[in-house]
């Protein structure tokens, strides 16, 4: 009788073996992260808020770029080309240790979502949106460095950047089809719920051998109640603000490899924005009243252009990046930047980097980073 319950014990931790095994099998769970620091020497522009003085400090690599962060991905096979999945990312800053995005859990993404082979996926929750996706194939090293067009850049009264970019949205539902000969589309919508803008946006990429392009647009609709910014005229529920067009892309020929990048902001506005990064597109276009410039900043109109070369490990790059900054009566001011950088990989997950940004136009003397140099490594695992 002992001998038949070992037996019968045995048969099923095989039988519990075996479904196990199988599940494994159909789903997976990630987790995945990236640690960027840069030593940066920072020389201001005389009427900024540093004064012309210079400023040396250690920082993470979300000061220009994406920022270190940790994540789990998590997938399950249901079969008949079905598939579910999550993704939980979180965001920190490596040289002093504390939180990013605001203190958030899950601040750069959290998201749940059904995919299917042959009719698309389904996105629910907060996600990158969809001018960031444009920004990162129109400069070199993608979002990183002070070759980013979308680095944040530090005026007396507030931040700009030169290709506006508010990476991610709350409460967002996306549609992104299955590819067809390169091509796919995207569709997202963010209801805002109340204390945000309700945000809407397109977009269109076409990925084939050595060709990557996209294009996109976005627009929120101003929620109920929501104040005007300083400097505009009041905005009624429903209006349309922060419209928002961009293409960028790049071609790889092998010795070396082109980016090319546009975007045009219209009906601009501070506030709670529907396309929010921290505190919304009104934390990276501010009130110009520098320059002689009086009043927000309503539109943008942005340009990039670069050029990137291998040499075994080490990659070369270099970009120029113009951007005019306009009020209401069609007043502007422009900033550009030439960027030149050096990516030498130890690996393919560990790289060591060096780059520096020297800045220009009629705002160069009222920005913090004049001048930029930035000496880094990355790890990713």
């Amino acid at each position: 009788m002992e001998t038949m319950t070992v037996k019968k014990s045995i048969f099923v931790l095989a039988l519990l073996g075996a479904v196990t095994g199988t599940a494994t099998a159909q789903s997976s769970v990630t987790l995945y992260g990236l640690v960027d620091v840069s030593y940066q020497n920072i020389r201001s522009g005389h009427n900024s808020a540093l004064g012309g003085a210079s400023l040396n400090r250690l920082a993470d690599g979300s000061t220009f770029g994406p920022g270190s962060r940790w994540g789990i991905r998590a997938a399950e096979d249901l079969g008949s080309g079905l598939k579910s999945n999550v993704v939980l990312e979180s965001g920190f800053f490596t040289d002093v240790g504390s939180s990013a995005q605001g203190g958030r859990l899950f601040g750069r993404q959290a998201f749940i979502s059904l995919a299917s082979t042959s009719l698309g996926e389904i996105r629910l929750g907060r996600q990158y949106i969809f001018h960031d996706e444009v920004t990162i194939l129109n400069n070199p090293y993608g979002n990183a460095t002070i070759l980013n067009t979308g680095a944040p850049i530090t005026l007396p009264n507030g931040l700009i950047t030169m290709f506006i970019d508010a990476p991610r949205i709350d409460n967002a539902v996306q549609y992104l089809s299955p590819v067809l000969g390169g091509f796919r589309v995207q569709a997202m919508v963010a209801a805002g719920e109340g204390v945000a803008d309700r945000y809407h946006g397109l977009k269109a990429s076409y990925v084939r051998g050595p060709l990557n392009i996209a294009l996109s647009y976005e627009q929120s609709k101003s929620r109920a109640g929501r104040p005007a910014s300083p400097g505009t005229s009041a905005i009624a529920a429903g209006d349309g603000v922060n419209k928002i067009v961009e293409m960028g892309g790049n071609y790889d020929f092998g010795a070396f490899k082109v980016f090319g990048g546009y975007q045009q902001g219209k009906d601009l506005t501070t506030g709670t924005l529907g396309v929010p990064s921290t505190g919304g597109v009104g934390t990276q276009i501010t009130s110009l009243t520098i320059a002689g410039l009086t009043g927000a900043a309503t539109e943008l109109k942005a340009y990039t252009a670069g050029l990137s070369v291998p040499f075994g490990s080490t990659v070369l790059a270099a970009n120029y990046t113009r951007s005019k900054f306009e009020n209401s009566a069609g007043a502007g001011r422009t900033l550009s930047r030439i960027g030149l950088g050096a990516h030498y990989n130890l690996s393919k997950l560990t790289s060591l980097y060096a780059a520096i940004g020297v800045h220009q136009g009629d705002l160069r003397e009222f920005v913090n980073e004049k001048t930029v140099f930035q000496l880094g490594m990355r790890k990713a695992f």
